[in-house]
């Protein structure tokens, strides 16, 4: 039955030219780097500095451009595949690969954000905050991708897919956006980001091998079988895993609740607002200092605080309720002649 789903899955059995094809595409040079070593080094270092940039300037268009460019998902896909296998030559060399990647992403972005450092201010750029506190919606993403991204490089009908695939994971961004906030002098804030980064490679890493031991790979396989190494590694992947449930989880329990907060808390100061000549602008429950701080705009005297104060404390959790208040009328001016 198994085999039956293994050939439905990939279209037919899989043979020695598909196992050889997939092992090109994802296994590195054995021993001193290569070709593809060095192919891989220079992309990695160009879609790290794209990160970067596009981190530091806020722009999606450019971390979404690193996302396609980046080639780490190969060795972590190399992995999954090795492990798969049972090739414990192939585990190490492929980890070793990953690992260096590693490294090299948070690198640059270190390096790159160290002339700026100065200059600008993380906790205004939302593209770099909102990689460091990842939650359980990340995790399901990554699994999701995981056995989307082995599925397409198993089928050579589906290959064309992986460039969506790229983009639907985060990778090199997390680890730049790692190197721009140690550069920052943030390490708490540094840490959010490269657990956003392991969550998503144990989430790949897990899906894409067990997907390529579905698809029947290893029967296809000549090498030595290392029962051992591939339990030790699916083990030491699926330990991670659980380990890395426990802070995505407390995250999430925190944005719930932070959201459940700011939704009520604004639903009471727009009744407080009724009647009045002030309008409620923004609601931003999620402050340095953990209060909520309301924006609101108008004129006149404001309702009486203590109502809105009373009103609020039983929704506020202990937190602390900051008003900023914009006063005044507008005043267009037109160019000469206009």
């Amino acid at each position: 039955m198994a085999r039956n789903l293994a050939e439905l899955l990939h279209g037919g059995p899989i043979t020695a030219t598909e196992l050889e094809r997939v092992t090109d595409v994802l296994i590195f040079e054995q021993g001193r780097p290569g070709p593809k070593f060095l192919k891989f080094t220079i992309l990695l270092l160009l879609a790290s500095a794209i990160a970067s940039f596009g981190l530091l300037g806020d722009s999606v268009a450019a971390v979404i451009g690193a996302m396609i460019v980046a080639p780490l998902m190969l060795p972590i896909m190399g992995l999954a595949f090795c492990i798969s296998l049972g090739d414990r030559r192939g585990i190490l060399n492929t980890l070793l690969v990953s690992l260096a990647g590693i490294a090299m992403a948070v690198a640059v972005g270190f390096v790159l954000t160290l002339p700026v450092a100065g200059l600008l201010q993380p906790q205004t750029i939302p593209q770099i905050m909102g990689r460091t506190a990842p939650h359980l919606l990340d995790l399901m993403a990554a699994l999701a991708t995981g056995v989307a991204g082995a599925f397409a490089l198993s089928r050579r009908d589906v290959s064309d897919t992986l460039p969506g695939v790229a983009i639907a994971v985060s990778l090199v961004p997390p680890l730049a956006n790692v190197g721009i906030l140690l550069a920052f002098g943030e390490p708490t804030l540094a840490a959010g980001s490269l657990l956003l980064f392991v969550t998503n490679y144990v989430a790949i890493l897990l899906t894409g091998a067990v997907v390529f031991l579905v698809m029947g790979f290893r029967q296809a396989a000549s090498a030595p079988f290392d029962a051992r190494a591939r339990r030790q590694a699916f083990t030491l992947a699926m330990t991670s895993l659980l380990l890395i449930t426990v802070p995505l989880a407390l995250t999430s329990e925190r944005l719930i609740v932070t959201n459940q907060i700011t939704q009520r808390t604004a639903s009471l100061a727009r009744e407080w607002l009724r009647g009045s000549a002030y309008s409620l602008e923004s609601v931003d429950g999620e402050t340095a200092d953990g209060s909520v701080r309301l924006l609101l705009a108008g004129h006149g005297s404001l309702p009486p605080l203590d109502r809105l104060e009373q009103q609020a404390r039983a929704v506020l959790s202990g937190r602390g309720l900051t008003l900023k208040v914009l006063q005044g009328s507008s005043v267009t001016l037109q160019p000469e002649g206009a």
